[in-house]
């Protein structure tokens, strides 16, 4: 049976899952007081086995050994669930326009300080940095939603965001995507192309999770394409998990 969540469902299932994190930062951020996000569990013989969360038509899944996966699917059909992210591991069977998988990686490096100068810059910058970097695996969603989500965020210290500039020019940022007390999820790596293979986005990246980490959460990032996860790799990160995310 799939329920509208409970706080219990959370306290049951806890986990520093990067798929756990996904939903409960979204749970912790938003509530249930909001028409574009809602919160669901999956009960089976009166127990907590999976947990599901939309913002707008986006759905993300913290599923486990116990979820009934066809039921799952069936009710992501009739939610009219857009897209769908979930661990890889888990065989969702449902029809897809596109699918996209690629690893979810967990900082494992030192401690690290950088020797360039790192600010915090505006969201609206950050936004037209990210817009140079668009790409088939990368969409930049609309401004305004954009802007309205990670203020709130911001607002609640659910959300970090740092930035290196090139003269007066933020040439790239790196952000939180999802926080809880446990853990996080970066993102929204961006470089601009005119300042690319200057190491910026690693010394942000590893600047960001070692920050993270200090405070005794884990680190994750996900990652759709080989280069990206070499990338990680290379930035102190390793292989965690594997993600799939459906576009329907």
């Amino acid at each position: 049976m799939i329920r509208p969540v409970s706080p219990s469902d959370f306290e049951k299932l806890h986990s520093p899952d990067p798929f756990y994190t996904r939903v409960l930062s979204l749970y912790e951020s938003y509530g249930t007081g909001y028409d574009f996000v809602a919160f669901w569990a999956q009960e089976n013989d009166e127990e907590a086995v999976a947990l599901i969360s939309r913002f707008e038509d986006k759905f993300s899944l913290y599923l486990t050994d116990q979820s009934v996966l066809e039921e799952v699917a069936a009710f992501l059909v009739f939610q009219g669930a857009g897209a769908v992210m979930f661990d890889g591991k888990y065989d969702l069977k449902i029809s897809a326009k596109n699918v996209v998988s690629g690893e979810v990686l967990r900082y494992g490096g030192e401690d690290y300080i950088s020797d360039i100068e790192i600010y915090e810059p505006d969201f609206s910058t950050v936004y037209d940095l990210l817009l140079t970097c668009e790409s088939d695996i990368f969409r930049v969603p609309p401004k305004l939603s954009f802007l309205s989500d990670v203020t709130h965020r911001k607002n609640l210290g659910k959300c970090a965001v740092i930035g290196a500039s090139v003269g007066d020019v933020l040439a790239s940022s790196v952000m939180t995507v999802s926080e809880t007390g446990y853990a996080a999820i970066i993102g929204a790596v961006a470089t601009h192309p005119n300042y690319r293979k200057r190491g910026l986005s690693r010394e942000l990246v590893r600047t960001l999770s070692s920050r993270i980490r200090t405070q005794g959460r884990a680190v994750y990032v996900f990652s759709a394409s080989p280069q990206n996860t070499l990338f990680y790799q290379n930035s102190g990160f390793e292989i965690a998990a594997a993600f799939t995310e459906y576009f329907l």
